[in-house]
């Protein structure tokens, strides 16, 4: 489960022609159930191309397909608040199902989880360290509006009940980076 929303939000913030991965944060509350702690191996990553990164998620919950999990990902360049929109459904500002990525965008999520666990539904509960987890950046951030130059923010948030009045954040992580084009 935290690996989609690690993978989501690391897919929503990268796709320049450079990116520079200031730091990764965990954004959930006390006692959230989902948590990520870990580094940025490279910087910075030439766009198109990958970003490396030690990631460690500890889920506190099991995913399943039936539990309607969305993970929504938000990216913004900071200097104008430009929301990078969602480039082929996945990366940039995008909500997507938990289960659906995974089978859906396997090229995109499934690079953090880590050996041995299989990149479908469910996950269990557990801590899981990937030392070898990284996100790829496609060239579609090379044509952004105001091009892609600068510093960005990108939360990815794994949410129970998207959109109701019992909506619950299960995990967050929070990504700064800085992109230029090469």
């Amino acid at each position: 489960m935290k690996f989609l929303i690690v993978a989501a939000l690391l897919v929503a913030t990268v796709s320049a022609k450079s990116v520079k991965i200031n730091s990764l944060t965990n954004c959930g509350g006390p006692g959230a159930p989902i948590t990520f702690s870990g580094s940025i191996l490279t910087d910075p990553v030439a766009v198109p191309g990958q970003m490396l990164m030690d990631l460690t998620t500890t889920a506190g919950v099991a995913a399943t397909a039936g539990d309607g999990l969305m993970v929504r990902k938000v990216t913004t360049r900071t200097a104008d608040n430009y929301q990078v929109p969602c480039f082929n459904g996945i990366s940039g500002t995008c909500t997507v199902n938990f289960c659906d990525a995974l089978v859906t965008y396997p090229d995109a999520v499934c690079s953090i989880f880590p050996p041995g666990v299989a990149c479908s539904c469910p996950v269990e509960a557990g801590t899981y360290h990937a030392p070898d987890a990284f996100v790829t950046f496609e060239a579609d951030w090379l044509a952004i509006n105001g091009g892609v130059a600068g510093d960005y923010t990108s939360r990815t948030q794994i949410i129970s009940s998207l959109g109701a009045p019992n909506e619950l954040i299960l995990g967050c992580i929070d990504v700064s980076f800085t992109l230029f084009a090469a």
